[in-house]
């Protein structure tokens, strides 16, 4: 794996030195976590999160004009996720884009992060929080779903900029880490899928109101649907929000919003739902400083009816078990160093988690350091 690494960077390196010839900008990213937390060493492994500092993520990308229509991005990444104590090399995105080949629309072919939701549009190095909140994780993962396949956004324009995403991806991915879980199992392909499967769908319906040049807040309405390779479908319903007021150089205010219920229903059972929120608050001292406010809100859809527990509850996520009524709240202090780098402080209190069949609350702390080099795409608002 390292080695795939060496070469690659090698290999783009000497490409990288004719950059003005090739009119090729790239683009590298890391994300550094530190993190531990106050639970009990002798609980359950399976119950119990994992303390230590790693490189998280490491992120290199090439965006190219390929010709008058379509330009080509690369990206890959490494990971190294502590709960799940394993890394891996992998394929970010791999798409042709073009915003020109049909009028006031983007097109998007090939790997690349699905549209769909606030979070999930983004890379992680990228989001204004370092751990994704918990309804996150259990819907789509640590980090975000990308898949391969076909995304069309056009513009309606209007009054308030509506705005129409609509995707259709091959289904073989979607949570982070689950095509590597898969790729042992003997009944998948060798295309790595899993079978049978059918193509995730889902479209977003969103709109920007401007009250100003220097604020604005968008929202959008989401909606995904999907069967794995178990046979379970899910569906995915989604309000999203984000709220920006900018003085000078830096974000005086952010409100970040999402509400997310998912409907699961597994071969031969009946169907249940889970449902979870996260709200995100920013205060923006100077254009160095800032402090976060987060709460976060998560229902499992097994602990709704209480003869339901054993047979669907007490799940982990991500090491966190969540009980019927879990909530979160976390404080972060944000230093912003440049334009190219970030460092953050938060404070988590966790409230309402099974550990060995107790109820319990718990601390945690993480601190993150986020810097780029090279020439990042543009942001979407």
């Amino acid at each position: 794996m390292r080695l795939i690494l060496l070469m690659f960077l090698l290999v783009t390196s000497a490409f990288a030195q004719n950059n003005n010839l090739q009119l090729i900008n790239w683009f590298a990213g890391a994300d550094i976590v530190a993190s531990g937390d106050n639970l009990d060493q002798g609980a359950d492994k399976e119950n119990h999160l994992n303390d230590g500092m790693l490189v998280r993520e490491f992120e290199f990308s090439a965006v190219s004009q390929i010709d008058q229509t379509w330009q080509g991005i690369l990206t890959l990444a490494y990971h190294n996720e502590l709960q799940a104590e394993e890394e891996h090399l992998e394929v970010h995105e791999a798409m042709l884009f073009s915003s020109k080949l049909l009028p006031m629309a983007n097109v998007k072919i090939g790997k690349f992060f699905l549209g769909f939701g606030r979070l999930n549009r983004f890379h992680r190095h990228d989001w204004i929080f370092t751990e994704a909140p918990l309804v996150q994780k259990s819907f789509f993962g640590n980090e975000g779903v990308k898949d391969t396949g076909f995304e069309y956004t056009r513009l309606l324009g209007g009054a308030l900029n509506w705005k129409l995403t609509v995707g259709l991806t091959s289904g073989g991915e979607f949570k982070h880490g689950e095509a590597h879980e898969e790729e042992g199992e003997e009944e998948h392909d060798h295309g790595g899928n899993p079978a049978p499967y059918e193509p995730t769908r889902y479209l977003r319906a969103s709109n920007f109101i401007e009250f100003s040049t220097i604020e604005g807040i968008e929202s959008g309405v989401s909606y995904v649907e999907r069967r794995d390779g178990e046979g379970t479908r899910s569906s995915y319903a989604g309000l999203d929000l984000i709220y920006k007021k900018r003085v000078n150089q830096y974000i005086d205010r952010l409100v970040q919003f999402e509400v997310w219920q998912r409907t699961t229903k597994e071969m031969g059972e009946e169907s249940f739902q889970d449902l979870g929120a996260y709200l995100y608050f920013e205060k923006g001292l100077n254009r160095h400083h800032g402090l976060g406010l987060r709460f976060d809100f998560y229902l499992p859809a097994d602990l709704e009816e209480e003869e339901d527990h054993d047979e669907h509850g007490h799940s982990s996520i991500d090491g966190i078990t969540p009980m019927s009524n879990y909530h979160a709240i976390s404080l972060s202090y944000n230093y912003y160093n440049s334009e190219f780098m970030r460092t953050r402080f938060t404070l988590e209190h966790h409230n309402g988690v099974d550990v060995e069949e107790e109820e319990e609350s718990f601390q945690r702390a993480h601190l993150q350091f986020v810097f780029n080099i090279g020439a990042h795409p543009a942001h979407v608002y």
